[in-house]
């Protein structure tokens, strides 16, 4: 009998670790996915409508409005109207597949606007120095002349529990950078989950997904850039 239980705890240890990795690869082709949506978003022969970023221009946007795209949230409601709208979080790229699995969307609401309830359990974040390249007011434009950055952190892995719970917004975040006085130097907007066993997950800019333990210890990741 001890000899067979420690089989099936050998076992069981050896599912939870394969379940593990199965979410951290769907996590990753997620990513991949909205990196993908952002490259597709900022080029103007591409994008059909970036919402009231239309008023910009071809050129520029605001992160705001690729967030509410991809949340399908303001003007890119595609429901009838109603109070609220469930996610299926085995279809959607903002869902973590490793994090909550409850999340609803609300109408004429954008995601900076509480859109996304409860805010606990949004597990994935974008870079707030391209939202805001301060606090107040601070929001800034973009354009695909970051894609020439490639290594810009675009998309990430957030504790939304952490961020709601400290009264931030679990939509952005920004890690104090050293070297660089910003806004953001006090770390009061980094709140970063290492829920794939340890690990953070981020999308770059450029495309690529990379994983890692220690975040801030990436000298080549360019958190210092803001508006391009």
């Amino acid at each position: 009998m001890s000899i067979i239980a420690v089989l099936i705890g050998i076992l069981l240890s050896a599912l939870s670790a394969s379940r593990q990795a199965g979410l951290k690869l769907r996590c990753i082709s997620q990513l991949h996915e909205v990196s993908f949506k952002f490259r597709m978003f900022s080029d103007p022969f591409t994008v059909t409508t970036r919402g009231e970023s239309d008023m910009l221009g071809s050129n520029v946007f605001y992160m705001d409005d690729f967030v509410d795209s991809l949340y399908r949230i303001d003007e890119f409601w595609d429901l009838p109207p109603i109070i609220y709208s469930q996610y299926n979080p085995g279809e959607e790229i903002m869902m973590c597949p490793a994090g909550e699995n409850e999340l609803y969307r609300r109408p004429q609401r954008t995601a900076f606007e509480n859109a996304i309830i409860p805010s606990a359990n949004v597990s994935l974040a974008f870079n707030r120095r391209l939202w805001r390249n301060g606090i107040d007011p601070g929001i800034t434009t973009v354009s695909g002349r970051l894609l020439d950055l490639p290594d810009i952190p675009l998309i990430m892995d957030v504790d939304g529990a952490a961020a709601s719970a400290a009264g931030r917004l679990p939509h952005y975040i920004a890690p104090p950078v050293p070297g660089l006085n910003d806004d953001y130097a006090a770390g009061e907007f980094w709140y970063p989950s290492f829920r794939h066993n340890g690990k953070f997950v981020v999308a770059f800019v450029g495309g690529h997904v990379l994983t890692t333990e220690d975040p801030l210890a990436q000298s080549t990741w360019r958190w210092d850039v803001t508006g391009y």
